[in-house]
């Protein structure tokens, strides 16, 4: 196995692993508890001594100082000199100039979007109006082709009455 492949499956650390022990015992008596078998009292003793003394040592662990990261690796326009101090500042401003305008045309754009939403909600609530007072008069055209069918009925039968004598 090379270097890389250790490198990537990572390292045991005894202590995670006593304390995982101590755990899975802990939960095992817990559930020897519950069921009512032998030893589970004697599992939860033996179960939290060991994460007792698992935490009784990682009490006095060391921690490792993480690596600093080179964020101008990341973000280049980072990099510079400031007159004052030494250090380059333009990249900084550059790209902050950059993000102000790219917001900027955010801005307008949900302005414009706004305006577009708001002129479309209107011109619908016009269609709306426009579609009640249409079936208005469609409601009214029918009541009246309804009286002038019954009228022509009547009318027909005067006729044909008159047409029998």
């Amino acid at each position: 196995m090379s270097n890389t492949q250790k490198a990537q499956k990572g390292k045991l650390d005894a202590v995670t692993f006593v304390y995982g022990v101590g755990a899975a015992i802990v939960l095992v008596g817990a559930m020897f508890k519950f069921l009512g078998w032998n030893y589970a009292n004697e599992m939860f003793i033996i179960g939290l001594t060991v994460e007792a003394i698992v935490f009784l040592i990682s009490a006095f662990e060391r921690k490792v100082v993480e690596k600093e990261y080179q964020w101008e690796q990341v973000f280049p326009q980072l990099e510079g000199q400031n007159e004052n101090s030494g250090v380059d500042t333009t990249g900084y401003h550059s790209a902050m100039q950059q993000f102000s305008q790219t917001l900027s045309q955010l801005n307008v754009g949900l302005k414009e979007m706004t305006s577009a939403v708001n002129d479309i909600k209107s011109e619908m609530r016009t269609n709306a109006d426009q579609s009640n007072q249409m079936k208005q008069s469609m409601s009214e055209f029918n009541s009246l082709m309804t009286n002038y069918n019954e009228n022509l009925k009547k009318i027909n039968d005067q006729y044909n009455q008159f047409l029998n004598k």
